[in-house]
């Protein structure tokens, strides 16, 4: 019997895998041993508490894993501080650009008024225009809210990552932004980058396309330089 490589895969702003992968962990499956990092139970979480989780769920792979993040999951998962056989940093941020900061302001007034209008303005913000039909309202309760909160003041811009690296941003992403995901992928000495047509809710838009590229790093994390810019990679 062949031994499967692992994955540990770490939620974006919903803190909920099943709500974030939907579609992509099932497909991973099929190839790796996929370990889903969740949020919920955290009780304040703030970037030390979210760390901690996502440093037991690699630590308890019985060899270093591939760990992904998406959104606010890239920025705690480029904090791990135990081995990994690489990192895949999707939709990922440097600082919080100005748009993620001023969502999290938005998205809290809206969620204090009540407000009707709050799943087609996070939509406007998380999907592109292709992506539309995807869209799928991003759960309204009190672990959004704070992971929401979380991402406005969370960066990456000063830690120093060894790991061989993937990083992936969105063309159509004005919440991490291409910028703050470019100046992620230029921080890190050994990484590489690819881009996805689509908003910041790729995960959602594009998971065939994310299967290819963290399926090829995946396999064979040395095929791209670090430094390299990979070309659109389709199903």
């Amino acid at each position: 019997m062949t031994n499967r490589s692992t994955l540990v895969i770490v939620p974006g702003l919903s803190g909920r895998p099943q709500w974030d992968f939907p579609f992509l962990v099932p497909m991973l499956r099929r190839q790796f041993d996929v370990t889903e990092v969740s949020f919920e139970g955290v009780a304040e979480p703030d970037l030390d508490s979210l760390h901690a989780l996502v440093d037991t769920a690699v630590a308890s792979c019985p060899t270093p894993p591939v760990l992904v993040g998406y959104s606010l999951g890239a920025v705690v998962a480029a904090h791990v501080g135990v081995p990994v056989a690489g990192l895949v940093l999707i939709a990922g941020w440097w600082r919080p650009a100005p748009k993620l900061i001023a969502f999290a302001e938005i998205w809290a007034s809206l969620r204090a008024e009540h407000s009707a209008t709050l799943d087609r303005v996070a939509a406007h913000a998380l999907y592109s225009a292709e992506g539309w039909d995807a869209a799928r309202a991003l759960p309204a309760d009190a672990l959004t809210d704070a992971l929401i909160s979380l991402a406005a003041h969370a960066s990456t811009k000063d830690l120093s990552i060894s790991a061989r690296t993937l990083v992936i941003g969105c063309f159509h992403d004005e919440v991490a932004t291409t910028r703050e995901t470019q100046l992620l992928f230029g921080a890190i000495p050994d990484a590489r980058y690819a881009e996805v047509r689509s908003g910041h809710a790729v995960t959602h838009e594009r998971p065939a396309e994310l299967l290819e590229l963290i399926t090829a790093f995946a396999a064979n994390p040395t095929e791209f330089p670090g430094g390299s810019i990979i070309g659109e990679r389709l199903p």
